[in-house]
């Protein structure tokens, strides 16, 4: 074989796993080749978004795609290395044994992406790639070439770059030259690119880094390219690729559905279409905006926001403003609710005959199974995670099974923030979840709920996704005036090409308000509500928890639908436990439930309050909950109770309070709100939040927001909707002086304005820096389960299990083991539980069998095994080592005997 064939012939690049009609190993050329393929397809099949990169190179599409494929074809040229080869002993005598290198084991913890990046001097890169590079630095180089060679979920790390790794095999080193210099023939003419300013280079960085990811997974999927004996040359193999990378990309689920030039009510939402509410039919009409855009839609509950946000993304999308959208919510049960309202309308953003990919970010039963085949097939096995060990091919990409980190490439996404929080966080497989966000319309409903950590990394990613060329629509009922100043100025700050914000912000006391932010203006919308949401809301103070008692069996013995909101799951407890000494059996929900249990009790709730269920069905209905009953699940009682919170969360709640205006069946004459809550005007001590609950103020540890809005309840009287509110909202969070606080709640108040500071900045801490660029980045990449989007009380998951004869099952049944074990899971703050005990031998033995089928990430998730015991389940669990027994079942939950 000739002398420049060794680089095909002697090398491989996927290995381990030998199948019938294919040989042991794959060429490591024909395996770079067929990651270059499908990028090349990739940027192909994306046009606005490669149009997005050209800008930052101030080139030509077709110039910087076929520049970016260039490099990308080199993405692997670290695994020369004879280290790297040594991995497979098995395939030595047909590889490097041939050119007579000996065999030597490799050393522990080099990593070939390292020395790829290491490489890009003694390849000389900078001067292969001319003329394209004639004017860049070799820093300019590197900044794109880390974003490259870092293609396995985390930039490489220059500790672990090695510049000897072909210092004792030059022949290895020999072979790397050929083959780039005949990877770069294969793209002439490459015409010069314009060097990138600083910003813009490191925009282009995380762009980069994105698509090679995304296409390195691709061309590693062995059902879509197999292996093949090393008979052709770079060239040959190059030509014969291209339908095989273009039929992958396409089953990948990465082509996907048109979507629909006519975004009009009519055909979105017809069966509101003729009664469209004054927001609704002002997004129809509205101009939209020429590019990137950030859209704040603030009005009340039931105003019909989410619709109204639908009606924007269709129209932004048939403009050719991006291809989907995510809709992002602050938790699992608003994940669930949001997702029951797209999935019957979703389809409509898209062409008929299309098939859109929809997924939900953690639910298991109702996933877009023909999204999920097109990106795993059948199998439900876990594997491990492939760039742990990326020469085994037969496990490249089954992360992706993880329904979570699926959410981002759907065109569809429904989850919680997190998944969102995550691109824009040095967590594996960042670069990926960005690149899936940011060819969609980033929807954050509810902004208003999020604690001061996460509002930072909010920030963040709409500045990360307004540099990469997205629009974001946030939706609020309740947003301070200084709330919306920030997050305006973070995206303005994303689309300002030397990444500086202009202070331009659409300030305006009306309400409800719609603001447009783009890269020249800031313009705000009054908007008018439409008449049912007009209502004075008269509300009462309730003194203690025995008053809030005999309301609720009051109101339940007049035939009201009643729901009653408190601040902790023990609270909720102690209401239900009160209400059954009474003669009341109400429903409790709470974030302790297993999923497919708390999914049940949803659907419950939702069949009996929601907007068709029956008189008979809500006569005397009494659902007990905490924060989930304050967020997107749609219902409607006659009558509300809600523990003292912070006057937003309180505005949201009584949302829920005769939702459904054009219901006749009332049994009360009007809606009944009553706020439990101490006296704000008798402040004696610091305890005086503690009247109505020990835990809550734990829960709302600034006591002086708190107690500003109990005053400013309890002064007004009254929530007026839509006009008050406003004034409500800005009367609580308006000042930043504390000067009103009584003095008793002063140092609480203190404290969690401190507390609040330093969540900010361990946020800004840990987040990513956009101006530094993929490869720039000083912070420690590591694993999601250690880098947190919430700072809060650290929790354990737990996977319930019970017995089935010699086996343990999951919890909760499905279809899918995985599924199942998924919805068996519960999650208890770490100071009450943080493991289980040591399981007898027997036991033992059983959990290692049924966590043989979990994925390795999974793998130290405890499981929890459920005896029976009567009318519940019991079993253990453990805090610093001391066994605590807990009860459960699916009326109450997990709770602590």
């Amino acid at each position: 074989m000739q002398r420049t064939q060794e680089h095909v012939a002697h090398f491989w690049g996927k290995a381990f796993g030998e199948r019938p009609g294919e040989p042991a190993w794959h060429p490591l050329a024909y395996h770079s080749l067929d990651v270059a393929a499908a990028a090349n397809h990739l940027l192909a099949s994306e046009p606005r978004r490669l149009k997005q990169i050209a800008a930052c190179l101030d080139t030509t599409p077709d110039n910087a795609r076929r520049f970016l494929v260039t490099l990308i074809a080199m993405h692997d040229v670290g695994k020369f290395s004879p280290w790297f080869q040594a991995k497979s002993e098995e395939t030595w005598p047909e590889t490097l044994g041939r050119l007579g290198i000996a065999y030597s084991a490799p050393s522990a913890g080099l990593r070939h992406d390292a020395d790829g990046f290491a490489l890009a001097e003694a390849l000389s890169l900078l001067e292969l790639m001319s003329p394209a590079t004639t004017r860049w630095s070799l820093n300019d180089f590197r900044d794109v070439w880390a974003a490259i060679t870092g293609h396995h979920g985390k930039p490489v790390s220059t500790d672990d770059a090695r510049t000897d790794a072909f210092d004792d095999e030059p022949s290895c080193l020999d072979a790397a030259l050929h083959f780039c210099d005949e990877v770069r023939a294969l793209f002439e003419p490459l015409a010069p690119v314009v060097t990138p300013d600083y910003h813009r280079l490191a925009v282009l960085s995380w762009h980069i880094a994105g698509v090679t990811v995304v296409a390195d997974w691709i061309g590693s999927n062995r059902d879509w390219f197999r292996y093949r004996p090393p008979e052709m040359s770079v060239a040959a193999y190059w030509e014969a690729i291209q339908d095989t990378a273009q039929r992958a990309v396409a089953s990948a689920g990465f082509i996907g559905a048109r979507p629909h030039p006519s975004a009009t009510p009519q055909r979105l939402l017809p069966e509101i279409a003729d009664r469209l509410s004054p927001l609704q039919q002002h997004v129809a009409e509205m101009d939209l905006p020429n590019g990137p855009s950030l859209t704040l839609i603030e009005d009340v509950t039931g105003a019909g926001k989410t619709e109204a946000a639908v009606l924007l993304a269709a129209r932004l999308m048939a403009q050719g403003q991006a291809d989907g959208l995510y809709f992002a919510l602050p938790t699992m049960a608003t994940a669930n609710a949001m997702y029951d309202r797209l999935k019957d309308i979703y389809r409509r953003l898209y062409c008929e005959g299309e098939r859109p990919s929809l997924v939900l970010a953690h639910g298991k039963r109702t996933m877009n199974e023909a999204f999920t085949d097109s990106i795993l097939g059948q199998s439900n096995a876990p594997t491990d995670d492939p760039t742990d060990q990326d020469e085994s091919a037969a496990t490249c990409a089954d992360w992706i099974a993880d329904d979570r980190r699926k959410s981002l490439l759907a065109q569809i996404g429904v989850g919680t923030i997190d998944q969102a929080l995550l691109s824009v966080l040095p967590a594996k497989h960042q670069s990926m979840r960005l690149w899936g966000l940011a060819g969609k319309i980033l929807i954050l409903d509810e902004i208003h709920s999020f604690s001061a950590y996460m509002s930072r990394e909010i920030e963040t990613l709409l500045m990360f996704h307004a540099a990469l060329g997205g629009s974001a629509i946030l939706l609020s009922a309740t947003l301070p005036e200084t709330q919306r100043r920030t997050l305006t100025e973070a995206f303005r700050k994303g689309l300002a090409r030397d990444g500086k914000a202009t202070r331009a912000s659409a300030t305006s006391g009306d309400y409800p308000l719609m603001s447009v932010v783009t890269a020249d203006e800031a313009t705000a919308y009054p908007v008018p509500t439409r008449a049912d949401r007009h209502r004075a809301l008269p509300l009462r103070r309730l003194p203690n928890f025995e008053a809030a008692v005999d309301e609720v069996v009051r109101l339940a013995g007049l035939g009201a639908s009643v729901a009653w909101i408190r601040n902790a799951v023990d609270d909720a407890f102690e209401a239900v436990a009160a209400l059954e000494a009474r003669g009341i059996k109400p429903v409790l929900l709470h974030a302790r439930f297993a999923m497919g249990d708390r999914l049940d009790v949803e659907q419950q709730v939702k069949a009996r309050l929601g907007r068709d269920g029956l008189p008979e069905m809500r006569k005397g209905y009494v659902v007990v909950g905490t924060q989930i009953l304050e967020q997107s699940l749609d219902y409607d009682v006659d009558a509300m109770i809600v523990d003292l919170a912070p006057i937003d969360l309180i505005i949201q709640r009584a949302g829920r309070l005769w939702r459904h205006m054009d219901r006749k069946d009332r049994p009360l004459a009007a809606p009944e709100l009553m706020v439990l809550s101490p006296d704000p005007a008798i402040v004696n001590d610091a305890r005086w939040y503690h009247q109505i609950s020990e835990r809550a103020p734990c829960v709302y540890d600034h006591h002086g927001i708190v107690w500003r809005s109990a005053q400013t309840l309890f002064d007004v009287g009254e929530i007026v909707t839509p006009g008050g509110v406003r004034t409500l909202v800005e009367r609580v969070y308006g000042s930043g002086a504390m000067d009103d606080i009584p003095e008793p709640l002063i140092q609480a108040t203190n404290e969690a304005e401190a507390k609040r500071g330093a969540a900010r900045s361990v946020a800004k801490a840990q987040l990513l820096n956009l101006d530094k660029g993929y490869g720039g980045e000083a912070a420690i990449w590591s694993s999601d389960q250690i880098v947190s989007t919430r700072l809060g009380e650290p929790v354990t998951t737990f996977r319930l299990a019970k017995r089935d004869g010699d086996r343990l099952v999951p919890w909760y049944p499905d279809e899918s083991v995985m599924g199942a074990w998924a919805l068996s899971e519960v999650s208890i703050v770490r100071r009450k539980a943080d493991g289980v005990p040591r399981a007898d031998k027997s036991t033992a033995a059983m959990i290692a069998t049924a966590k043989a089928g979990w994925p390795k990430w999974e793998q130290d998730m405890p499981m929890l095994v459920l005896e029976p015991d009567g009318d519940t389940w019991r079993g253990q669990v453990a805090l610093d080592g001391e066994a605590r027994t807990v009860l459960y079942d699916t009326v109450r939950g997990l709770r602590f005997e």
